[in-house]
């Protein structure tokens, strides 16, 4: 087992720090880790119960309990805070920019169902009040398909394509998606299960164009081997030996509260996920997928989803007693909230955003754990997309109306400036470390993004440090500097060095270095490389605890 699972298992064991045993040096040589190895060959688990089986235990457990056991920081992190490759995250847009051609395609893989035939109605599907199937194509793939409620037409299927390729390009697993124009005579029954009846029952619930054809969103999951069923956002898969870290104290999976706020993705629940076996290089695994992605962006499905949405719980019941105490009159300012004009778009506003207070609709135990930290990783993110990437994002929704498409773009940017404006101080906002030309580089994100003057004066401090001891040693030198650049000491040459960067009413972040061996490069100044990161103080309230 390479080192990571075993780091893994310690950690479950003994303690939230992820680095490795005290008696140990902190950062071993080949720190900071990219890849989980989670993916080892493992039985796959048995399938699950469908989450409408236990959906009413579920429901209780979310509102009333506090499930998970695991308080402490986000423990599947490397030493630079950053979230490994793994079963369930992959490092794409903000570690490894994408183009916005790759941003448009998504997870899009494989060709989506081939149109050179008639669909096999396989089996009839309701999905949020949708109308929808399973079907099979011409080259015997089976994809599931849904279609537009008439009073929305485009609202569901274009929040699927969008969020599908924002999921994509911060890092998760979702589903392909793609979006086609079929006529009536393009599904026919595949087996005596399903009738022509059926099928016509089917769309005559769907939206029809003027054409007479049928806007049909077709999902798929690639190289299923087993469908297990949906995981939760607590504990772990007993049955699933790669499956070390509590679902809680995953980063991604607290940063996504974050990511989840952005998009009003409020259905952020068990239900709406799937863990599927897969079979890659002849090992088996289970892989971890974001699901329906259709109930994000304002769209309930079938229709826009309430004005209370991602502001409260479905059951707070201090909001109810207010309600009882005000004869239902109490409320914020999202209370006024109206629907924008197109019914291509959902319940999606930017004017009654505070990321701080945005709320699933269940209690979500790894976003309740959701800290400063995870919220910089996630936010940093989300900030990184361009006015121009959202709007090949959002082209792929095809929205018949340019002025709803428009609005789309504006809004996503309106609410990532105010994730940034909320998270983005934490440790000072400096991120990208690296080793340039004799010098320690970075960015300030703040700056970067207009919401401080890129001429902030910060104290650095330089110290050696004692890699086997875990101990900060003499101070080689210190000062200020407004650059984003700052050179790296003369004279002496320790194995690790630190340096600590304070922003002044921000926060601090401390940066770890490591010598790199002489035999590996000929230039005559001593070269360095970012180990470690650490941030702390002065960061924003932790989302959720206003």
């Amino acid at each position: 087992m390479e080192r990571l699972g075993l780091v893994a298992l310690l950690l479950v064991l003994v303690g939230p720090a992820l680095a490795v045993p005290s008696s140990a040096q902190r950062f071993l040589p080949d720190d900071p880790l990219w890849t989980d190895p989670d993916r080892m060959d493992m039985p796959y688990p048995e399938p699950q119960p469908d989450e409408r089986e236990r959906g009413p235990f579920e429901f209780l457990e979310r509102t009333f309990g506090s499930p998970g056991e695991h308080t402490g920081p986000a423990l599947n992190v490397n030493t630079v805070g950053g979230v490994p490759n793994s079963s369930w995250y992959t490092n794409r847009h903000y570690r490894v920019p994408m183009s916005e051609a790759e941003l448009r395609r998504g997870p899009n893989e494989d060709p989506g169902p081939s149109m050179h035939a008639r669909w096999r109605v396989v089996r009839l599907i309701e999905k949020s009040g949708l109308p929808g199937a399973i079907v099979q194509d011409a080259t015997d793939r089976r994809f599931n398909i849904v279609f537009d409620a008439p009073a929305h037409p485009e609202m569901a299927t274009g929040a699927a394509m969008v969020s599908s390729r924002l999921l994509y390009a911060l890092g998760y697993n979702v589903p392909h998606h793609w979006l086609r124009s079929i006529q009536a005579e393009q599904l026919s029954p595949a087996s005596d299960s399903v009738t022509q009846s059926d099928v016509d029952s089917l769309l005559a619930q769907a939206h029809q164009r003027s054409d007479g054809t049928h806007r049909v969103l077709a999902t798929r999951i690639p190289g299923v081997e087993r469908r297990v069923g949906p995981f939760s956002f607590h504990g772990t898969r007993a049955d699933d030996g790669n499956d070390i870290f509590p679902h809680e104290a995953r980063r991604e999976l607290r940063g996504l509260r974050v990511i989840a706020a952005w998009m009003d993705h409020s259905s952020t629940a068990r239900r709406h996920t799937l863990d599927v076996g897969v079979r890659e290089e002849g090992r088996r695994f289970v892989r971890h997928y974001l699901t329906d992605l259709r109930l994000t962006l304002g769209s309930g499905g079938a229709t826009p989803v309430p004005r209370w949405v991602g502001h409260e719980h479905v059951l707070e019941l201090d909001q109810v007693f207010r309600r009882i105490g005000t004869l239902g009159l109490s409320g914020g300012e999202w209370a006024e909230k109206t629907l924008p004009e197109w019914r291509a778009v959902g319940q999606f506003r930017a004017r009654y955003f505070v990321p701080s207070e945005w709320r699933p609709k269940w209690p979500n135990p790894a976003f309740e754990r959701c800290d400063a930290a995870d919220a910089f990783w996630a936010a940093k993110q989300v900030r990184h997309f361009s006015e121009s990437e959202l709007e090949a994002i959002v082209a792929t929704a095809e929205y018949s109306s340019s002025e709803a498409a428009d609005y789309m773009v504006q809004t996503l940017m309106q609410r990532r400036d105010s994730i940034a404006q909320a998270y983005l101080q934490w440790g000072g906002g400096l991120d990208r470390f690296a080793v340039r030309e004799g010098a320690l580089t970075f960015h300030d994100l703040r700056a970067t993004y207009g919401s401080a003057p890129d001429s902030v004066r910060r104290a650095v401090a330089w110290h050696v440090y004692d890699n086997h001891r875990e101990q900060v040693g003499e101070l080689v030198r210190e000062g200020t500097s407004r650059r984003e650049r700052i050179p790296l000491p003369s004279g002496r040459t320790p194995s690790f060095l630190r340096a600590t960067l304070r922003t002044p009413g921000h926060g601090t972040t401390r940066v770890f270095l490591r010598k790199i061996p002489s035999s590996a490069t000929s230039t005559e100044a001593a070269p360095y490389e970012v180990v470690g990161v650490e941030r702390s103080e002065g960061g924003p309230p932790e989302p959720g605890s206003e």
